[in-house]
């Protein structure tokens, strides 16, 4: 047996656990260093993507452009985290520590959210009338739902803290940045920070993907019953449309699927009482999937992966149906 599982078979349930291994620390800031290397162009990645590229800029894409945001944000203080757990104290400023810490907390509740709206976004376009969907979708509706996958972990993170439930900052408890530790209310903070958050969201998620998979099933019967005629002619058309929503629709449950691989752990073990040991691992994976996402892009979307490639070869001029943005940038790299 390693010294590893000796630490943590020997790890007790009580309040009184710090997590003070300094191997388990060393492993856990190695993957956290990796994240963020991973993460931060990878998820960079994906937004020029989206401003390069007209044939990207589709209303679903500006929840994955957010998403893209929240991880991001997420992996430009991982590097802080890092610091904190290489160390027994915290070296810097107290204030920066809580800076991290909500930065951590609200990146993180952000994605949720986004993912909430992306499935959301995929029942409307797949089960609706396009007519409703274009409706529901105007640019101010966007707008206001893109800013509340901010407004809303934003809220949560730093309300609670102002009202006595809970504090943010240095963690002695776990070494990192984030919830308080030795507040009295610490795990009441967590609970509304997180949970409160992670699993109406999840009931989302799952209640339109669930909901989108019964409406596939009877469309494709349909499709498969009918006879091809001239008449339907129109109607394959609509159907081949119809395909590429269920292909974008099946990448996005990817993503989706992802996230819940990685929360559902740390959900579960912030509501289980006295799972103080396993609340780091269990962070590993949710912090992890900040850098998931572009990879799924990457290897499963072909008008990301035709896009990243043209970027990552430094061909723009190769990118079909170029933005607005990408024509007066290499306007601009000419005239230089």
């Amino acid at each position: 047996m390693t010294n590893l599982e000796v630490t943590i078979m020997s790890t007790t349930d009580s309040p009184g656990f710090v997590f003070e291994d300094p191997l388990q620390r060393t492993i856990l800031a190695v993957f956290a260093a990796l994240v963020a290397a991973i993460g931060i162009p990878g998820n960079i990645l994906v937004m020029v993507a989206v401003s390069f590229s007209k044939r990207l800029q589709t209303k679903t894409n500006a929840f994955v452009v957010n998403l893209a945001c929240s991880d991001l944000t997420t992996c430009l203080v991982l590097p802080f985290q890092v610091v904190a757990l290489l160390n027994d104290t915290w070296p810097l400023s107290e204030k920066f520590c809580l800076f991290i810490a909500v930065v951590v907390w609200v990146g993180l509740g952000s994605s949720i959210v986004n993912l909430a709206l992306i499935s959301f976004n995929r029942f409307i376009l797949i089960t609706k009338p396009r007519g409703y969907y274009d409706h529901l979708y105007s640019k101010r509706n966007i707008i206001l739902m893109l800013a509340s996958s901010w407004v809303i972990p934003i809220l949560l993170v730093t309300v609670p803290p102002l009202c006595g439930l809970g504090g943010i900052g240095y963690s002695q408890r776990y070494k990192i940045c984030s919830a308080d530790s030795t507040h009295p209310l610490s795990e009441v903070y967590s609970f509304i920070s997180s949970v409160l958050v992670g699993i109406p969201c999840l009931i989302i998620i799952v209640t339109c993907y669930v909901k989108i998979y019964r409406f596939l099933r009877a469309k494709n019967r349909e499709l498969f019953s009918s006879q091809k005629t001239e008449q339907d002619n129109k109607v394959n058309g609509q159907s081949v449309a119809f395909k590429r929503q269920v292909q974008v629709t099946k990448n996005m449950c990817l993503v989706v699927c992802s996230y819940v691989i990685c929360c559902m752990p740390f959900v579960i073990t912030c509501v289980k009482i006295g799972s103080y040991p396993a609340i780091p691992w269990v962070s590993v994976f949710l912090v992890a999937n900040c850098c998931v996402n572009p990879v799924i892009y990457g290897l499963k979307h072909p008008l990301f992966r035709d896009v990243f490639r043209r970027i990552l070869s430094c061909k723009l001029g190769l990118i079909r149906e170029p933005s607005t943005f990408l024509q007066s940038f290499r306007t601009t790299s000419t005239s230089n």
